[in-house]
């Protein structure tokens, strides 16, 4: 496969890979792409998550005066669709898309579709991949830009690369940074090859070798559950750490069920309380931490690292016990509240 010097993208999705792509394409006196993406409200959400850590996250509002930025619902939609063909767009370029391209798309713009996905496929195909790769104690990064087709990131292998690094106590922002370090230089290689008129050389993945997990929706999903080992726990709350919503379960606050998130805690193995009918309870605080009983041991969270629902600023947190709903334990993601559907 060979991609001509004046041929069309539109950047399809958000993030830093995106904008960095873009410049790259620009940098390189390519056509300039234009981008389709999501609603504004999403990307001020991604905003918000990233703290404003560019080494994390680029706003997609940087590009806005310098190409034609359209934000959308669904690029599947007439208005989606027309917006490729008045541009004259040859290839589409997903990073990060939210959107789910649908046969009419990828019939159109067969083999002309590319996507860059955070693993080595064909292991880890779907979503969630980082909050599943802490749960698995995997330490590697990776990222494969491959062909885009009606399988969920089956097509074949342009471009691969994984790396050894992070450590033991890694969240999923210290993934996704390393990440983008990959995705910088497997897009520097595919312009490289636009530019030089190299052909791309194909592979096919082995499915057998493969696996998919569903999009963790952590609004959902990252329910705490204090019936696991202390050490489970530990690792299912970094898991859901930023940039994602983080992991949650409930106090009692006033009579009521009050929502706590928890973005990052540590572990001490302890043998004092075995019974896990201690399990969640609070029982240790200062200025700046809470100890939580766990089975065998303890889980030492910073007060910076909570969120109480509807900001509550609780004066004491010592005593109190932490629960969850048996509803919230669930893995299903069917009827997901449109709130809901965007890690």
């Amino acid at each position: 496969m060979k991609i001509k010097k004046d041929s069309r993208f539109a950047l399809v999705g958000h993030g830093y890979h995106l904008n960095f792509l873009f410049n790259e394409l620009v940098k390189n006196q390519l056509p300039k792409p234009i981008i389709t993406t999501h609603p504004k409200k999403l990307h001020l959400r991604d905003i918000k998550n990233s703290e404003n850590d560019l080494d994390l996250y680029r706003s997609i509002f940087d590009l806005e005066k310098k190409t034609k930025v359209f934000y959308l619902k669904d690029i599947n939609s007439k208005i989606g669709i027309s917006i490729l063909k008045k541009n004259k767009i040859d290839y589409i370029f997903s990073l990060s898309s939210r959107f789910i391209f649908k046969d009419k798309i990828i019939s159109h713009y067969k083999n002309k579709i590319f996507n860059i996905h955070p693993s080595l496929l064909p292991e880890e195909r779907g979503g969630g991949t980082f909050t599943y790769r802490i749960l698995n104690k995997q330490k590697f990064c990776a990222a494969t830009i491959h062909l885009l087709d009606k399988e969920i990131d089956a097509g074949q292998i342009l471009l691969s690369s994984k790396k050894q690094k992070l450590k033991n106590e890694a969240l999923p922002i210290n993934y996704l940074k390393q990440t983008n370090l990959i995705y910088k230089s497997l897009l520097k290689q595919f312009v490289k090859k636009i530019i030089n008129n190299i052909k791309f050389i194909l592979k096919n993945q082995n499915s057998f070798k493969g696996w998919y997990l569903p999009r963790f929706y952590t609004d959902v999903s990252g329910a705490i559950n204090w019936a696991w080992s202390g050490q489970n726990v530990n690792l299912f709350i970094k898991a859901c750490s930023k940039p994602y919503p983080g992991a949650f379960c409930f106090l009692k606050y006033k009579k009521k069920d009050l929502k706590m998130t928890i973005y990052n805690s540590t572990y001490q193995k302890n043998s004092s309380f075995l019974h896990p009918w201690f399990n969640g309870k609070i029982f240790y605080e200062d200025k700046s931490i809470i100890k939580i009983l766990v089975s065998s041991g303890i889980l030492i969270v910073k007060k910076t690292d909570i969120k109480l629902g509807d900001n509550i600023a609780l004066k004491k947190f010592l005593g109190k016990t932490l629960f969850n709903y048996s509803k919230d334990l669930t893995n299903s993601v069917s009827n997901i509240p449109n709130a809901f559907k965007y890690k």
